[in-house]
């Protein structure tokens, strides 16, 4: 049979209720299960008795699904009457820590509210109808049961109820108390006791007796206030209800997180309870007091447990982020300006142990707190002050082994080094912990070099020595007895020449430099270099024996002989900008040397050009001054801009065969005379080229050319008049004032036979405008074409005359051939 002693205490800690006693063993376990999981059996008291070894496994198979309790022994060994008590003590001792798993079909009987006279019996008289409301709807779904008996020997209690309302677990019910004395009222959902229940009343058939007067409670004690009540101090008061009723107090006490909070209540017996309970936070608490069912005028009582110091002014120093084995730390704690309290600490290890510490106060606020740590890892430092935690914790502290070997630091900017000059390098040793730290330096035959230690400051310890032969150097250093360093350092000399790269304007190209403009070179050392390096410009004037050396001199000679001065700039280690201005044409030399040795490709010839000294003047290039029909000219002065080739370009009215030619005569070295026809009138462009750069700043010059005067034709010579048929004229019909006309006459054989009679010279051909007006032309003959360009200045009609160059015949006439229009 089931082990009585074992169930009666899993009985004791569910609160299973006391009629289980008439269950057999098989319900009796269904009701253990739907007491600490309610709903998973909620008909346990009307399962068949009969059906032990079903009603056992169902119960058992319930518990092991929901609530984690293993099958130790078959239903039909926990269901037989010859079972031993150590199996069963076994199996049942599993439902001392259950826990209920999540998704369970359980229900909440601890959330069942009852009220009315029927529960609280104030106003009740024999014979007279008691009322009683069940308030369910929060229970989840079950069944709610309600049963009243009576005083000892009074007949059984008939109770009516059901449910009432749109709201679902509404109950109302009402029965009939028929004698006095006392009554028990049990409220059970899904078979388990709702809270406070069962319910104790008295009632009596003299009114007066079960009256209550809920201003004859008296309640008072800091647990009511709040006064210097801290989380998980006790707080107390005490309720005197002696003159209050035949009733007792029901106390409520729900925290800031609404959930209930435990408390103990002690009876003297005499009408006075003292209640006591320990707030676990800081918080609004809400003690609710109720007697005889009623609520006290003052209730619930609104307790704020609030902190008596202001943490946030303790102040926090000597708090090491890094400690290692075997120290002992300590650091001070101020709370002197946070009022009075309790200063608590708690560090925990890595492991999750709470490591021991040793807390010291001077009895005025100022606390040290000392710790041993023997693990490797973070700990955690927890500071409670007056129960409230101290702002910004936890705190964080990281313990470390005692000598860390390979935290050891060698800080030296290059593997490479100067030959002859002092090298420095740091050891950082300040994240290794504790040891001795020993180096020395060896050359590439083993030998040690001398080595100057500098003071150690922040765990870095400065090293020098100065290589003194080219080759390879090794750091070798151990920490606490362990090998920590071996690098090598390669010695050369200062400066590789074969490695400078030297670029920049002129150097890379034959694009001669200009005078008055910086010329801009460019010295790269960064791979020639080992360490830092010393440029200066090379002055021979300024030069003596006890001048300081530079790795790398600069000198730029002009066309006259003499140095031009430089500025030299370091850009980028080892990178070096250097710069100079031309203040004449002609040949420069720039030589690069370290030490009497010429660097690679120095020196170098330079050209300079002097653009800006071109000077370019005369009619030929101005917008006025020009008429058409005569020769114009120009000089180009550029005796002080070096040798180029001067090259011009005439744009005009004229194209092709009608285009400006001009002629370029150089009358001096760098002085040339430019004269070019100008036939027509119109805008001229005339672009000059020296070498391959244009003058005028890139502009051309644009000359204008004005018509003149040039006479009307002599109509009163002698007119030979000569078929047209022997000639024949391309023209326009019509052009505008200040246009282009392109005339094209041609021949015939027969015309130049008669023509030659007139004259040795060629035939001439003019355009006439109005008032027999001559026009500007420009005529080219080849063979029998005439080609004509001409520039009419007048409006109206225009014809075309051929006459002999040196008679005063005229051969022909094409009248009115074109008309000008505006």
């Amino acid at each position: 049979m089931v082990c009585s002693l074992t169930f009666s205490l899993v009985s004791t800690v569910y609160r299973l209720p006391s009629r289980t006693s008439r269950y057999c063993p098989g319900t009796l376990l269904a009701c253990l299960v739907n007491c600490i999981a309610p709903g998973l059996i909620p008909n346990y008291a009307i399962l068949n008795s009969d059906d032990k070894v079903e009603n056992t496994r169902l119960a058992m198979d319930l518990a092991e699904t929901w609530l984690g309790v293993s099958k130790l022994l078959a239903p039909e060994d926990m269901a037989s009457t010859s079972a031993d008590d150590l199996s069963n003590m076994t199996y049942l001792s599993g439902f001392l820590d259950c826990k209920v798993k999540e998704g369970a079909p359980v229900v909440y009987p601890n959330r069942a509210i009852c009220r009315g006279p029927g529960i609280t019996g104030v106003g009740l008289l024999p014979g007279k109808p008691a009322h009683f409301e069940i308030d369910a709807s929060k229970c989840g779904a079950g069944d709610v049961e309600v049963t009243v008996i009576g005083p000892d020997g009074s007949d059984p209690v008939k109770v009516e109820y059901a449910a009432s309302g749109d709201t679902p677990g509404i109950y109302t019910g009402t029965y009939h108390p028929k004698d006095e004395g006392e009554y028990t009222v049990n409220v059970t959902f899904c078979g388990v006791d709702v809270p406070k229940a069962p319910f104790k009343l008295n009632i009596y058939g003299d009114g007066p007796r079960n009256k209550l007067d809920l201003s004859k409670v008296k309640c008072e004690g800091p647990g009511l206030t709040g006064e210097d009540i801290l989380p998980d101090d006790k707080a107390w008061f005490k309720i005197n209800y002696l003159e209050a009723g035949p009733a007792e107090p029901k106390v409520e006490i729900v925290g800031p997180d609404s959930q209930p909070v435990p408390f103990t209540v002690e009876q003297d017996g005499k009408g006075e309870q003292y209640v006591q309970y320990k707030p676990p936070k800081f918080g609004m608490y809400n003690v609710a007091i109720n007697f005889g069912g009623m609520p006290l005028p003052n209730s619930p009582y609104k307790v704020k447990v609030t902190p008596q110091v202001d943490a946030s002014k303790v102040k926090i120093s000597g708090l090491a982020q890094v400690v290692r084995i075997g120290d002992s730390p300590v650091f001070n704690i101020d709370t002197s300006a946070a009022g009075d309290g309790k200063l608590e600490a708690q560090i925990i290890s890595p492991s999750g142990k709470v490591l021991k510490h040793i807390i010291d106060d001077d009895d005025k606020g100022h606390h040290t707190i000392k710790i041993n740590p023997s693990e490797v890892g973070t700990h955690t430092i927890n500071l409670v002050y007056g129960k409230v935690p101290v702002p910004h914790g936890p705190f964080n502290v990281k313990v470390r082994p005692e000598s860390e070997p390979d935290k050891v630091k060698l800080e030296i900017g290059m593997d490479t080094i100067r030959l002859g000059e002092p090298t420095s390098f740091h050891v950082d040793t300040s994240e290794a912990g504790n040891g001795d730290l020993k180096l020395r330096i060896l050359d590439d035959k083993g030998n040690e070099v001398d080595v100057f230690q500098d003071i150690t400051v922040g765990g870095k310890t400065e090293y020098t020595f100065t290589p003194t032969k080219e080759g390879t150097y090794t750091i070798d250093a151990s920490f606490a007895g362990v090998p920590v360093i071996e690098k090598e350092l390669k010695a050369e000399p200062r400066l590789k020449l074969d490695k400078l790269n030297i670029f920049g304007d002129g150097l890379n190209s034959n694009k001669p430099l200009k005078v008055g403009e910086e010329c801009k070179m460019t010295i790269d050392a960064s791979r020639a270099m080992t360490g830092a390096i010393k440029i200066r410009e090379k002055d021979p004037s300024k030069m003596s024996a006890d001048h300081d050396k530079a790795d790398l001199e600069l000198l730029v000679v002009g066309p006259d002989g003499r140095p031009v001065a430089l500025e030299i700039e370091e850009s980028d280690e080892g990178v070096f900008k250097v710069a100079f201005t031309p203040d004449k044409a002609g040949e420069y030399l720039f030589v690069a040397e370290s030490e009497g040795v010429a660097a690679p490709k120095c020196p170098i010839n330079l050209k300079a050009r002097g653009l800006k000294s071109v000077k370019i003047y005369g009619p030929g290039v101005e917008p006025l001054g020009n008429i058409c029909g005569f020769d114009t000219h120009f000089i180009v002065d550029a005796r002080e801009a070096g040798e180029e080739k001067l090259s011009v370009d005439i744009a005009g009215p004229g194209t092709g065969e009608f285009k400006p030619q001009p002629t370029i005569m150089e009358q001096k070295k760098g002085l040339y005379h430019v004269k070019y026809d100008q036939s027509l009138h119109n805008n001229y462009k005339v672009e000059v080229k020296y070498g391959d750069e244009k003058l005028n700043k890139g502009k051309p010059f644009k000359p204008k050319v004005h018509t003149h005067n040039v006479g009307a034709f002599n109509a009163s010579r002698r007119r030979v008049e000569i078929q047209v048929t022997h000639m024949a004229l391309e023209a326009p019909e019509s052009a505008s004032v200040d246009d282009y006309i392109d005339l094209n006459l041609k021949f015939a054989q027969r015309f130049k036979q008669t023509a030659s009679v007139c004259g040795t010279q060629p035939p001439q051909v003019k355009v006439l405008g109005p008032n027999n007006k001559l026009v500007d032309t420009k005529t080219n003959v080849k063979d029998s074409m005439y080609k004509i360009r001409a520039s009419p200045v007048e409006v109206g009609p225009h014809k075309v005359v051929v006459r002999c160059s040196d008679s005063d015949l005229v051969y022909g006439a094409f009248n009115n051939m074109f008309n000008i229009t505006t």
